[in-house]
Parts: C-alpha cells; sequence; structure tokens
C-alpha cells in the first residue's frame, strides 16, 4: 500500500497504522554509546520522513540541546533506559503517540529482509488462532445487534469469511452496535473491507498521504468488496480513550459520513500510520510517516481523537447506545403498539444499582390475586405467580410501582381513586398491554 515506504521486513504488519514495534534487546552495552552520533542519525531520520517537517526541526533542537546540558550522560551504558528519555524529551516538545523510540540490536539484521514463508505461516496461523480479533456476535434485547472486536488484522483475505459471518449473523437486526473500546488498531485495509458492508454506493472515506513518498492512496466504502452483503441498518460505534489509530479512522470515517453515531469517550487520537527506522547502535525509531486526509472534513483526528456524538463514560456507553437506539425508535414509531415496544425496553435498562429499596409496608400494597397473576411476599420479597401454568418469578423493582416479571414481561401497579392499589398493567415485550384488576 504505501508504495515506497514500507520495507518488506518482518515486522511489516505492525508498521502501518500503530501496533507498535516491540523492542528485545538487551539491557545494557559493553561499550558506552555515541550520543552525538545516535542524536544526528535521529535527527536526519525525522527531518527525512516525519510527517511534521517543522516538528522534526523543534525536536532536533531541543534533543542537541538535552546533549550539551549532559542529560543523557548516566545512560550511555543502558540503552533501554537511554530510549525512554529520548522518547521523554521528545514528547515534551510534540506529544505524538506514534512516534517511539526503542532499542533492538537485532532489528537491522532483518529491517531490509523479505518474511519468510515461515513469518508469513506463523502470522497467518497467529491471526486465525484469534479468530481474527472476533470473540463474540450476539444480538441483545430488542433486537439489537452487538459486534465488539479488539483490531484490524492485516491478513484480509483470510478474515473475509469471519468478518461476513459475523455481520450477516446480525443481518435482521433493528440497529447495530459496535463496541471499539478496547479497540488499538491495525490495518487500514481492514477498516476499508468493514466499512463496505454498510454503503449501497461506493463512497470516498479516507486518504493516506505519505511523506517521504509524495503518493497517496484513497480508500472507499465499496458494495463489491462486501459480497452482496449490505446492511442499511443505523450503527452506533462505542469508543474508550484507549480506542486508538485504525479503530478511530473507522469510527472518525463513518460519523463524517452520517453512517454511525458515535458514542462514549474520546479516543487517543492517533491518525499517522508509522514505520521502524534503523537509526543505529541497535536503537530503532517508529516514525509516523504519512497523514489521513478525510474528503469531509479537509483534516484527521491527530492529537484531538474522534468526537463522540453522545459523550459518556466508557464503562457506561453500551447501556446509553442501548437507550439512544430505543429513543431513536420511539421517536420514530408509527403506531402505539411500536412505541410500547420502545418503553418497554427503555424502562428494562434500568440499572439495578439505581432502584432503591422498597418497604415492606409499601410490597404489601401490591399483594392480591389478579385474573392471571397472584402477587405475594415471601421472605420480605415480592414474587408473581402465574395463575394459568404457575410458574413463579421474582420481580425485579424497575421505578415506582413498576416492576420486571421476566424477560418477556413487565408490570405496574395503578392506584384507584381510593388511594388502593387495585389494578395492574402487564406489559409485553412485543408491545402488547393486558389490564387486570384484582379480584
Amino acid at each position: 500500500m504505501f508504495k515506497t515506504q514500507l520495507k518488506t521486513c518482518c515486522a511489516f504488519f505492525l508498521l502501518a497504522f500503530g501496533i507498535p514495534y516491540v523492542s528485545n534487546g538487551q539491557t545494557n552495552t559493553k561499550e558506552p554509546i555515541n550520543i552525538h552520533k545516535l542524536v544526528d542519525t535521529l535527527n536526519i531520520t525525522l527531518s527525512n520522513n516525519y510527517v511534521f517537517p517543522e516538528k522534526a526541526k523543534s525536536i532536533s533542537q531541543h534533543l542537541q540541546s538535552q546533549i550539551k546540558k549532559g542529560a543523557y550522560t548516566l545512560f550511555l551504558n543502558n540503552p533501554q533506559k537511554l530510549a525512554l528519555q529520548i522518547e521523554s524529551d521528545i514528547k515534551r516538545i510534540h506529544q505524538d503517540p506514534h512516534l517511539e523510540i526503542s532499542y533492538d540490536p537485532n532489528f537491522s539484521a532483518h529491517a531490509d529482509a523479505k518474511p519468510s514463508e515461515e513469518i508469513i505461516k506463523q502470522s497467518k496461523k497467529y491471526w486465525k488462532e484469534q479468530n481474527y480479533s472476533f470473540r463474540k456476535v450476539d444480538i441483545l434485547a430488542g433486537n439489537i445487534g452487538y459486534l465488539p472486536f479488539n483490531g484490524f488484522v492485516d491478513d484480509i483475505e483470510s478474515a473475509k469469511p469471519t468478518i461476513y459471518s459475523a455481520l450477516r449473523f446480525l443481518a435482521n437486526t433493528s440497529a447495530i452496535i459496535i463496541d471499539l473500546r478496547e479497540n488499538q488498531g491495525g490495518s487500514p485495509e481492514m477498516v476499508s473491507q468493514i466499512e463496505s458492508y454498510f454503503f449501497k454506493e461506493k463512497t470516498h472515506m479516507n486518504d493516506i498521504i505519505s511523506r517521504g513518498a509524495k503518493d497517496t492512496t484513497v480508500f472507499y466504502a465499496d458494495p463489491a468488496k462486501a459480497d452482496s452483503l449490505n446492511l442499511s441498518m443505523p450503527v452506533y460505534i462505542l469508543t474508550s480513550r484507549k480506542t486508538f489509530s485504525a479503530a478511530e479512522d473507522f469510527s472518525y470515517g463513518m460519523q463524517q459520513a452520517k453512517r454511525a453515531i458515535i458514542v462514549g469517550e474520546v479516543t487517543g487520537g492517533g491518525a499517522h500510520p508509522q514505520m521502524p527506522f534503523s537509526i543505529g547502535q541497535g536503537f530503532v525509531a517508529s516514525v509516523p510517516f504519512a497523514r489521513s486526509y478525510n474528503p469531509v472534513t479537509k483534516t484527521d483526528w491527530e492529537g484531538t481523537g474522534v468526537m463522540p456524538d453522545v459523550r459518556v463514560n466508557a464503562g457506561d456507553a453500551l447501556l446509553k447506545a442501548q437507550q439512544v437506539i430505543f429513543e431513536e425508535q420511539l421517536l420514530a414509531a408509527k403506531d402505539e403498539k411500536e412505541k410500547l415496544k420502545n418503553k418497554y425496553y427503555l424502562r428494562a435498562l434500568v440499572p439495578s444499582k439505581e432502584v432503591k429499596a422498597i418497604p415492606l409496608t409499601l410490597l404489601e400494597q401490591f399483594t392480591g390475586a389478579y385474573t392471571d397473576v397472584t402477587i405475594y411476599i415471601d421472605n420480605k420479597k415480592l414474587f408473581c405467580k402465574n395463575n394459568h401454568n404457575r410458574n413463579v418469578s421474582e420481580l425485579m423493582h424497575i421505578s415506582d410501582n413498576q416492576f420486571v416479571i421476566d424477560e418477556n414481561a413487565q408490570i405496574e401497579f395503578f392506584k384507584d381513586s381510593k388511594g388502593n392499589y387495585s389494578s395492574i398493567k402487564i406489559y409485553l415485550n412485543d408491545g402488547s398491554v393486558f389490564e387486570e384488576s384484582k379480584k
């Protein structure tokens, strides 16, 4: 993809969108590090490749000033600590989560080598065993699809059947929630692949502009790549501060194309692909060499993160997304039964921690025999017995005089003109309502 910039090394697939290069270097070296040569090489690498040329100059000046102050003298025999110190000094000038310094004396030996067939085989085996980052697919109450996954893998052709199967399973849902709260990035090609299932027409989603190569890779959501599976239901994407890089690409592109609502926290703010460069003496600089460019906003999310449409703590995002879905469906409901159905699911979302305990004296007022059910107290808890099949359920309080009978039914108690609870309404999850009075 990034034609002249991407090196075909065995670390290749870690490069493109924020999967960090992992150092496996030693702790100490026999010979002290030549700090002047190291920083000079780093500065040349940044000057030639870093996506922000002006920032490269500022970083260079700061590192040179740190050398003059003797800031690195204590670390010249400890390359791991030296790498951390240089990276820390860089971040004082410019915060870029994709710009990293590490120590790996083995990196230069394979930096220009093509990945062996065995390495490629191992990579494919690894992703297959990880099910291409998909761990679960579910249909939540109210026919809401739920798809969490934690990475955008590079082996697209192998991953496509799994992606297709996951989304095909959700094809009959009324809305889909895609959970990226733990997703820290990966391949922009997989971003494009998944986007393609959600558009009826070929849609320009993102460009990646390479500085050194001076070329641009254009990404489209293209129904031709979606194996005739087109999903037209509303899409909601959950984000957190940990949502990063390619996961932000997907969130940002879907949001700006008006194809998804983002629910959660502002994301990490990493929009620039990185690539590792050997800077000598066993050190590696992972440098953002390109930038994203959204055709709608004419910019990207670097440093700012993706701003959610509905801002809420990440831990509450799933519940909040379901609430937003049912509220939207309630507004769009065309008949009373459809309204009652969405009200039913909204009531069911009330977290148990928010429900206050009910005094026993009040619970006693709810008890009695009705046409289809009998309400009674046992061990200070309220129960509902079906008078026909004798099934018994403990009533779980929602709010005021409303309770959950089971996953399919809720009950509400009503007072008469004398102030006594003498009638009930039983709500079913299909929008049906039954009214009964005490015998």
